[in-house]
């Protein structure tokens, strides 16, 4: 075509105006893509002396490495997707500093609700390779590391302890839980009760806690909490005297699995050896959790009861764990319909509870193994007039 090879002609600068002019309403139509975030990596304390200041600087998608060492500071990530890594020699040290920024109230009993690492407001945290210790404050209800607020929380290859207060401070004030995910009903955030998260703990030890050694949980209503707790060691040992729990599931769905838990030994005034009237401590507790719930293949000893299943129906396959001298109880199934599934337990008073004083409580024992008990393989215990009953199947 005889117009097909004619050059275009100079537009001029009333031409370019024009021209620009039209891409700028086409940008203004179409959208103009931002540039993406480059991931950074902040070095402390090369680059931040703190890890909190790391922490404000950095964006969502960043990396934060932490040089061994200790550093004393509590430590809050809020609406981020970060990475925290412990690196170089020796694991760095997030040591409780004197006091902590309260964040919510515990209102069962009346204290502050606190925490050493906190990860709020639905920020996403990888951290892995720290050691997070205390000694607490007394009078807080304070932990080494909490996710709340719709966060999320993965946390790996790191180490929990002494989630203490002082030795002087009295057992009524004296409270220290080593990780939570989700918190109760019990405690209000922002005039809030519960607050709701997600997560996962695996390979992690937590020793030397007052209370709870792990905690999962989350608001009485609406969706619970997904967490997986893994392949964990969870040891307990107040100085002050407690009700411990090496692991508690709350209003969460949980998969607790691999873990293990010991050494959960119930010191307070009122301990003892009947459900009933008395206080025990737990290996892995649950209480009031929700359907759909896995405890499976932990190995607890030494605890008062191995696990504990109480006002929870029916939530939980506890299957093929393996418990061993636990003085009062291998498995307790309390107040809600309970299965338990080839576990294997050894040693300690009763193998397995059925225990009964709100709600009629069956127990449906399927091929567990139960060797050496000085009272029995099973017992069923009632009080108030309600009915425990234990059907015991054959593997």
């Amino acid at each position: 075509m005889k117009g097909a090879s004619k050059r275009p002609q100079n537009l001029g600068t009333r031409g370019v105006l024009a021209v620009l002019s039209v891409l700028a309403t086409l940008g203004a139509v179409v959208g103009v893509a931002p540039a993406a975030h480059a991931a950074s990596t902040l070095v402390v304390p090369r680059d931040y002396r703190t890890i909190q200041a790391a922490v404000d600087a950095a964006a969502s998608g960043d990396t934060i490495l932490v040089r061994g060492g200790t550093y004393r500071e509590e430590v809050v990530v809020s609406g981020k997707d970060l990475s925290l890594r412990g690196v170089g020699k020796g694991s760095p040290v997030i040591r409780s500093p004197a006091t902590l920024t309260p964040f919510g109230t515990d209102v069962r009993h009346g204290v502050p609700v606190t925490s050493v690492v906190r990860i709020a407001h639905g920020a996403h945290v990888r951290m892995s390779g720290f050691t997070v210790t205390g000694p607490l404050p007394c009078g807080r209800l304070a932990s080494g590391i909490t996710a709340l607020q719709s966060a999320r929380l993965d946390l790996s290859r790191s180490r929990v302890l002494d989630m203490l207060p002082a030795p002087a401070c009295p057992a009524d004030q004296a409270f220290g839980r080593g990780v939570a995910i989700g918190l109760p009903d019990f405690i209000q955030v922002d005039g809030a009760a519960g607050s709701a998260a997600s997560g996962r703990i695996t390979q992690v030890t937590v020793a030397r806690y007052q209370t709870d050694g792990v905690n999962v949980n989350g608001p009485g209503t609406g969706t619970p909490s997904p967490v997986l707790v893994k392949d964990n060691v969870v040891t307990g040992g107040a100085r002050i005297p407690a009700v411990q729990a090496g692991i508690v599931i709350g209003a969460a769905a949980a998969t607790v699995t691999g873990n293990v838990v010991s050494h959960a030994v119930c010191t307070f005034p009122g301990c003892g050896a009947d459900p009933v009237n008395e206080f025990q401590s737990s290996g892995v507790a649950a209480i009031g959790t929700a359907a759909g719930t896995e405890i499976s293949r932990n190995q607890v000893s030494d605890s008062d009861v191995g696990i504990y299943q109480i006002f929870s129906p029916n939530c939980c396959r506890i299957s093929g764990n393996r418990l061993t001298g636990n003085r009062f109880f291998g498995i307790a199934v309390q107040d809600g319909d309970g299965t338990t599934d080839h576990n294997e337990i050894t040693g300690g008073r009763v193998g397995i509870g059925v225990i009964a004083d709100a709600v009629d409580t069956t127990g449906t024992l399927r091929g567990d193994r139960i060797r050496r008990t000085s009272v029995a393989p099973v017992r069923e215990i009632e009080c108030c007039g309600f009915k425990a009953t234990a059907v015991v199947k054959p593997g």
